[in-house]
Protein backbone atom coordinates (compact mmCIF):
# COMPACT_ATOMS: atom_id res chain seq x y z
CA UNK A 1 0.00 0.00 0.00
CA UNK A 2 1.39 3.52 -1.11
CA UNK A 3 2.07 6.06 1.73
CA UNK A 4 2.46 9.01 -0.83
CA UNK A 5 -1.68 9.90 -1.16
CA UNK A 6 -2.25 13.32 -1.72
CA UNK A 7 -5.36 14.94 -1.04
CA UNK A 8 -6.11 18.17 -3.18
CA UNK A 9 -9.26 20.43 -2.70
CA UNK A 10 -10.26 23.49 -4.87
CA UNK A 11 -11.36 25.78 -2.08
CA UNK A 12 -9.49 28.38 -1.53
CA UNK A 13 -7.19 28.74 -4.76
CA UNK A 14 -7.54 27.01 -7.58
CA UNK A 15 -6.81 23.17 -7.88
CA UNK A 16 -4.55 22.34 -10.57
CA UNK A 17 -4.73 19.21 -12.14
CA UNK A 18 -1.89 16.91 -11.64
CA UNK A 19 0.41 17.10 -14.61
CA UNK A 20 -0.93 13.28 -15.87
CA UNK A 21 -3.05 14.77 -19.12
CA UNK A 22 -3.61 18.02 -20.21
CA UNK A 23 -6.82 19.67 -18.80
CA UNK A 24 -8.65 22.72 -17.47
CA UNK A 25 -10.78 20.83 -15.61
CA UNK A 26 -11.10 21.26 -11.73
CA UNK A 27 -12.88 18.94 -9.86
CA UNK A 28 -14.04 19.39 -5.99
CA UNK A 29 -11.19 16.89 -4.57
CA UNK A 30 -9.04 14.97 -6.14
CA UNK A 31 -6.30 11.69 -3.94
CA UNK A 32 -3.57 10.96 -5.81
CA UNK A 33 -0.44 8.24 -5.27
CA UNK A 34 2.15 8.75 -7.77
CA UNK A 35 3.79 6.16 -6.67
CA UNK A 36 0.95 3.92 -7.63
CA UNK A 37 -0.40 5.62 -10.32
CA UNK A 38 -3.62 6.22 -8.50
CA UNK A 39 -6.15 8.79 -8.78
CA UNK A 40 -9.40 9.38 -7.15
CA UNK A 41 -11.52 12.26 -8.20
CA UNK A 42 -14.55 13.23 -5.78
CA UNK A 43 -17.20 16.02 -7.39
CA UNK A 44 -19.66 17.00 -4.59
CA UNK A 45 -23.21 18.66 -5.97
CA UNK A 46 -25.63 19.96 -4.20
CA UNK A 47 -28.63 19.59 -5.82
CA UNK A 48 -32.36 19.34 -4.86
CA UNK A 49 -33.36 16.21 -3.46
CA UNK A 50 -35.30 15.13 -6.49
CA UNK A 51 -32.44 15.89 -8.53
CA UNK A 52 -30.12 13.60 -6.91
CA UNK A 53 -29.98 11.18 -9.87
CA UNK A 54 -29.94 13.67 -12.43
CA UNK A 55 -27.09 15.56 -10.54
CA UNK A 56 -24.91 12.05 -10.06
CA UNK A 57 -25.03 11.19 -13.91
CA UNK A 58 -24.03 14.79 -15.04
CA UNK A 59 -21.07 14.98 -12.82
CA UNK A 60 -20.06 11.24 -13.80
CA UNK A 61 -20.54 11.87 -17.33
CA UNK A 62 -18.67 15.20 -16.92
CA UNK A 63 -15.27 13.94 -15.50
CA UNK A 64 -15.38 10.75 -17.52
CA UNK A 65 -13.50 11.76 -20.70
CA UNK A 66 -10.56 13.01 -18.29
CA UNK A 67 -10.28 9.91 -16.57
CA UNK A 68 -9.93 7.56 -19.70
CA UNK A 69 -6.91 9.66 -20.98
CA UNK A 70 -5.42 9.03 -17.86
CA UNK A 71 -6.20 5.53 -17.76
CA UNK A 72 -4.57 5.75 -21.55
CA UNK A 73 -1.28 7.69 -19.85
CA UNK A 74 -1.29 4.43 -17.69
CA UNK A 75 -3.41 5.83 -14.13
CA UNK A 76 -5.82 3.39 -12.34
CA UNK A 77 -8.24 6.03 -12.11
CA UNK A 78 -11.61 6.36 -9.72
CA UNK A 79 -14.74 8.64 -10.39
CA UNK A 80 -16.70 9.71 -7.21
CA UNK A 81 -19.71 12.36 -7.65
CA UNK A 82 -21.48 12.74 -4.78
CA UNK A 83 -24.42 14.29 -3.83
CA UNK A 84 -26.19 15.66 -0.68
CA UNK A 85 -29.32 17.58 -1.39
CA UNK A 86 -30.26 21.37 -0.53
CA UNK A 87 -31.57 20.52 2.88
CA UNK A 88 -29.06 18.28 4.29
CA UNK A 89 -30.47 14.67 3.03
CA UNK A 90 -27.15 12.67 1.83
CA UNK A 91 -28.16 10.38 -0.87
CA UNK A 92 -26.50 7.06 -0.93
CA UNK A 93 -23.26 7.80 -3.18
CA UNK A 94 -22.17 9.18 -0.21
CA UNK A 95 -21.42 6.02 1.43
CA UNK A 96 -21.07 4.11 -1.50
CA UNK A 97 -17.94 6.35 -2.04
CA UNK A 98 -16.96 6.01 1.92
CA UNK A 99 -17.01 2.55 1.79
CA UNK A 100 -15.28 2.54 -1.31
CA UNK A 101 -12.14 4.32 0.28
CA UNK A 102 -12.81 1.88 3.51
CA UNK A 103 -14.15 4.41 5.81
CA UNK A 104 -16.34 2.08 7.70
CA UNK A 105 -19.04 1.81 10.78
CA UNK A 106 -18.89 4.94 12.78
CA UNK A 107 -16.35 7.01 10.91
CA UNK A 108 -18.55 6.77 7.66
CA UNK A 109 -21.57 7.23 9.90
CA UNK A 110 -19.98 10.37 11.03
CA UNK A 111 -18.59 11.88 7.68
CA UNK A 112 -21.75 11.57 5.79
CA UNK A 113 -23.10 13.19 8.88
CA UNK A 114 -20.56 16.28 8.73
CA UNK A 115 -21.49 16.33 5.17
CA UNK A 116 -25.47 16.48 5.22
CA UNK A 117 -25.01 19.67 7.90
CA UNK A 118 -22.24 21.46 5.83
CA UNK A 119 -24.74 20.89 2.69
CA UNK A 120 -27.52 22.58 4.88
CA UNK A 121 -25.91 25.78 6.22
CA UNK A 122 -24.18 26.38 2.97
CA UNK A 123 -28.21 26.49 1.19
CA UNK A 124 -29.31 28.16 4.28
CA UNK A 125 -26.20 30.35 4.22
CA UNK A 126 -27.17 31.39 0.49
CA UNK A 127 -30.78 31.23 0.57
CA UNK A 128 -30.82 34.00 3.58
CA UNK A 129 -27.85 36.18 1.06
CA UNK A 130 -30.42 35.53 -2.30
CA UNK A 131 -30.97 39.58 -2.57
CA UNK A 132 -27.56 40.42 -1.63
CA UNK A 133 -26.09 42.08 -4.91
CA UNK A 134 -22.59 41.84 -3.43
CA UNK A 135 -22.18 39.24 -4.97
CA UNK A 136 -23.23 36.65 -7.90
CA UNK A 137 -23.03 32.56 -7.60
CA UNK A 138 -20.94 31.11 -10.38
CA UNK A 139 -23.76 29.55 -13.11
CA UNK A 140 -21.08 28.15 -15.27
CA UNK A 141 -21.32 24.84 -13.29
Amino acid sequence: MARDWELRVDLERKLVFPPIVETTQRPDTLLISELTKKLVVIELTVPWETRCQEAHERKYAKYEDLLMDCREAGWQTWNYPVEVGARGFPAASCGRMMAALGICGKSRKKAVSTMAVAAERASSWLWLRREDGSWKPDRRR
